[in-house]
């Protein structure tokens, strides 16, 4: 009888243990730049465990596809995802789109796709790249490779086509595109305006030495995602809690200072997906 009662006592102890670490959730994310890392995100991730009860731990991912495997794996619960990413996400890890941070002074989480040249460049309008060399973020990046695709296609270029241009490279972040330009190893770069911004602010570079030639149409944010697999319960939580959160102290998050968090849903993305078909069907 004894040992029935500690065996029980045991399962008991056990289940609860299951259930706190159920409680325990994986944030993972890409920085936003070469000075992004889990500080960005301390200030948001404090004030929604505790609004919410519940533990969040972040896991840092250098490679945008290891973001989408994570959640895929059952390795992560929630995510900052590029916005390209979020529809590969979506499509094959079960994340659902929620929130996107909106920035001191703006509005909207939307942001765009710059291209920047040295301000003594000699290139003017956008047609003038054809023919030299451009640096873009990392390949899977929104607004760093699929949207600089975009619009280089409406003026009939390819990054493929090597008599569109010297060289196309991928400089590994945001920040290495554009020091690419500054550095002389490139042309023009094809960037976030987020990150461009940010190294305006902070004084990374001046905005006299550089020149924005073109900017494209609006991107939809970088959206913070969770899985579906989450209890309902708690995605709830989470998403109030982040929608909250700047009632409750300074917020920051995917690239830099944030004001506030805006709701975003699945469907704020399906503009991307059109713009993904339409790409895959020029390769094909």
């Amino acid at each position: 009888m004894f040992k029935k009662i500690i065996f029980i006592v045991l399962i008991t102890l056990f289940t609860i243990s299951i259930q706190a670490d159920e409680k325990t959730y994986k944030m993972v994310f890409v920085p936003a730049s070469e000075k992004g890392d889990e500080n960005d995100y301390k200030s948001l991730i404090s004030i929604v465990e505790k609004i919410t009860n519940l533990n969040i731990e972040t896991i840092k991912v250098t490679d945008y596809n290891a973001a989408v495997e994570a959640m895929r794996a059952g390795r992560a619960h929630i995510a900052w995802y590029g916005g390209k990413t979020y529809v590969k996400a979506a499509e094959i890890a079960n994340a659902d789109a929620f929130a996107a941070g909106v920035r001191p002074g703006e509005k909207d989480a939307g942001y765009y796709t710059y291209f920047v040249v040295k301000n003594n460049s000699k290139l003017n309008k956008f047609k003038d790249v054809k023919g030299k060399i451009l640096s873009l973020n990392t390949i899977g990046s929104t607004s760093g490779d699929l949207i600089p695709q975009v619009e280089l296609n409406k003026i009939n270029l390819n990054v493929k086509n090597k008599n569109h241009f010297i060289n196309v490279f991928y400089a590994g972040s945001h920040d290495a595109c554009l020091l690419a330009v500054l550095n002389n190893q490139a042309d023009v770069c094809g960037m976030s305006s987020r990150n461009f911004e940010a190294r305006i602010e902070d004084k990374t570079i001046k905005l006299e030495d550089v020149r924005i030639i073109h900017k494209s149409d609006r991107v939809p944010p970088p959206p913070l995602a969770y899985s579906k697999l989450i209890p309902l319960e708690d995605r709830i939580k989470i998403k109030n809690a982040v929608l909250d959160a700047h009632n409750h102290g300074e917020i920051a998050g995917y690239g830099g200072k944030m004001s506030h968090y805006m709701e975003v849903k699945d469907s704020d993305y399906n503009v991307l997906r059109d713009v993904i078909k339409l790409l895959n069907k020029d390769k094909s």
